[in-house]
C-alpha cells in the first residue's frame, strides 16, 4: 500500500462542500489503495507542524487540495505550494488538484515547474496555470460534482425559495433581508451556522471561538425563524431538495444545485469560480446575475426552472466530471507506487 498525505483540509471551516470534497478525495485514493497518513487543515501552518512533517517525510505523494485558495496572490496559497521546495519533501512527487487558479503573481511558476500533477477545476485556471507551469495543464470539474446526482426521496415537494449567503457581507446582508421578506423562503446557509470555525488557531481561543458560534447561531435561529441550520453534507442536500430555486453567492452551494437538480441563481463570488463552472458545463451565464437583478427575476418564476438542454448540459457535465476524476486518480496512484 502506498502512502500520501494532503495539505489543506478544508472541513475546518464546517462548510459542506468541503466535506463532501474531502470525503470524496479520502475515497478515490483509498480505492486505489492509497493510505492518508495524515491531513493539514486549512490555514494550518504546515512548516512549523513536526507531525505532518514527519508523516510527509514517510509519504509516497503529497497531495495539495487546492480549492478556492489560489487566486491573487493570496498568503494562503503561496504557503501550500511552498511544500515543492521543503526538505520533508524529498523527491516525492506533487500533485496540485480541485485548484481554482487566477491572477497570480508570475514568481508563483517556479513552484508549479515542480509539481508532478497539476488538476485546476476549471478551463480558464487550467489556461493561466498552464502559462506559468510552461506546459499543458488539464482540468477537473469541482470534485464535489464527481460523486454523480443525489436523488430526492419519492414524494419531496419543491415549494420553497431558499436563500443563502455570500463571502460579500453586504450581499449576505441583502440576501438575508429577502428571506426575511418572503413567507415561502427559507435561509439555508451551506455552513453548519452562520460564523466559520477557526480550526488554526490555538485550543484556547479555539474552544472560545466554538462556544461564540453555538450562541450565536441560538440567538440568530431565534431572530430568524426560518433559517435552516444543518448538520451534515446530508441534512444540507435534503434541505435543497425541497426548494424550487437556490439564490446563493456561493460557489459550493451551485455546485449542490447541479448534482441535487435544483433550479439556482448565483451571484458571482470573490474570484471568477462561478462563471467558469457555467463555463466549462455549457451554462452560459443566464443564471449568475447581479444581487440587484433578483427583484425583477423572482416575479417571473416561469424561468427559473431547468430547460431541458440546461438539464442535458448538467448531466454531460457531471459525466464528464466523473470520468476525468477516475483519470485524475488513476495517475495519483501511478505517481505513488512508482516512488
Amino acid at each position: 500500500m502506498a502512502n500520501a498525505v494532503i495539505l489543506n483540509d478544508t472541513r475546518g471551516d464546517s462548510h459542506f462542500g468541503c466535506f463532501r470534497v474531502m470525503r470524496l478525495i479520502e475515497e478515490n485514493l483509498a480505492s486505489r489503495g492509497i493510505r492518508v497518513l495524515t491531513r493539514s487543515g486549512v490555514r494550518n501552518d504546515w512548516e512549523n507542524d513536526r507531525s505532518f512533517l514527519d508523516a510527509m517525510a514517510k509519504s509516497d505523494v503529497i497531495v495539495i487540495n487546492g480549492e478556492g485558495t489560489l487566486h491573487h496572490g493570496a498568503k494562503a496559497g503561496a504557503r501550500l505550494l511552498r511544500v515543492v521546495d521543503h526538505p520533508a519533501r524529498g523527491d516525492k512527487p506533487v500533485a496540485l488538484i480541485n485548484a481554482i487558479y487566477q491572477e497570480n503573481p508570475k514568481e508563483w511558476s517556479r513552484y508549479l515547474e515542480k509539481m508532478a500533477i497539476i488538476s485546476t477545476r476549471d478551463s480558464w485556471s487550467a489556461e493561466e496555470a498552464g502559462r506559468h507551469a510552461g506546459r499543458d495543464v488539464g482540468f477537473v470539474p469541482d470534485l464535489s460534482l464527481s460523486g454523480g446526482f443525489e436523488e430526492a426521496a419519492p414524494g419531496v415537494t419543491r415549494d420553497l425559495l431558499l436563500v443563502g449567503d455570500s463571502v460579500s457581507r453586504e450581499v449576505s446582508r441583502r440576501l438575508l433581508a429577502l428571506a426575511d421578506s418572503r413567507v415561502d423562503a427559507r435561509l439555508l446557509p451551506i455552513l453548519k451556522t452562520i460564523k466559520a470555525s477557526k480550526p488554526h488557531v490555538a485550543t484556547p481561543l479555539r474552544l472560545l471561538r466554538e462556544a461564540y458560534i453555538r450562541l450565536h447561531a441560538a440567538a440568530f435561529g431565534w431572530k430568524h425563524g426560518n433559517v435552516l441550520f444543518n448538520r451534515d453534507e446530508a441534512g444540507f442536500i435534503d434541505a435543497l431538495q425541497h426548494g424550487y430555486l437556490h439564490v446563493t453567492g456561493r460557489f459550493h452551494a451551485v455546485c449542490f444545485c447541479l448534482f441535487t437538480r435544483t433550479p439556482f441563481l448565483a451571484i458571482e463570488s470573490n474570484s471568477w469560480k462561478i462563471g467558469a463552472l457555467m463555463h466549462d458545463l455549457g451554462l452560459g451565464d443566464k443564471r449568475l446575475i447581479g444581487i440587484d437583478d433578483l427583484p425583477d427575476l423572482l416575479a417571473r418564476p416561469d424561468i427559473l426552472a431547468y430547460s431541458a438542454e440546461e438539464m442535458r448540459a448538467i448531466e454531460d457535465g457531471i459525466a464528464m466530471c466523473r470520468t476525468r476524476t477516475a483519470a485524475l486518480f488513476d495517475d495519483i496512484a501511478r505517481l505513488a507506487r512508482r516512488a
